[in-house]
């Protein structure tokens, strides 16, 4: 009788993660829980990741990445408020289609400047700031507008996710265009 040998590899370990996370939340992924999820020995993981933040790590990557790529394909071909608009936007829908796997962003603190996981996060902020290099503001210096813009937004998205804003009027949609708005009211025409 042959034994039977499940292929297991860094993608497929990923895959898991990523179902427990956005199933279970950040707080129930552990080896432990991750090796049951795959129906193998903990000490198995080590083949693929070294500790748990390396997994993480690897997921805030992926994240912040497939971010950043739709992001780019959302704003290719404008400019100005509209381009600022989409990437809020772009960027409100995706943390809320991410459903739990969005706790990933609390963890980026975490890692060194020279992580993935950082510059991928880099790379979001990055676009934003090259989408506002040929606009002038009212009031605020153009670094001011981009810590205070995507601080609101990934806030605003964060608590939403989270529950803390309540469902009813004005409905979450409208507060967070009212807080758009504010924002792209400090762009001069």
């Amino acid at each position: 009788m042959a034994i039977k040998h499940r292929i297991l590899d860094r993608e497929k370990v990923l895959a898991a993660a990523r179902v427990m996370v956005t199933r279970d939340g950040i707080r129930e992924l552990t080896f432990q829980t991750l090796a049951k999820e795959l129906n193998i020995r903990s000490q198995s993981l080590y083949n693929y990741f070294s500790n748990l933040d390396a997994v993480i790590e690897a997921l805030g990557t992926e994240f912040m990445h497939n971010l950043h790529q739709e992001l780019i394909e959302q704003v290719s071909g404008i400019a100005g408020k509209d381009a600022i608009r989409t990437f809020a936007q772009t960027t409100h829908r995706y943390f809320e289609q991410q459903q739990s796997l969005d706790e990933i962003i609390y963890f980026v603190h975490h890692f060194p400047e020279s992580s993935p996981f950082v510059q991928a996060t880099g790379d979001v902020i990055g676009l934003l700031k090259r989408l506002i290099t040929h606009t002038e503001f009212k009031h605020m210096a153009k670094e001011s507008f981009v810590q205070n813009f995507i601080s609101s937004v990934l806030g605003f998205t964060v608590l939403e996710v989270m529950g803390f804003l309540p469902d009813g009027q004005p409905s979450r949609d409208t507060t967070f265009e009212s807080l758009l708005d504010l924002y792209l009211s400090e762009v001069k025409e």
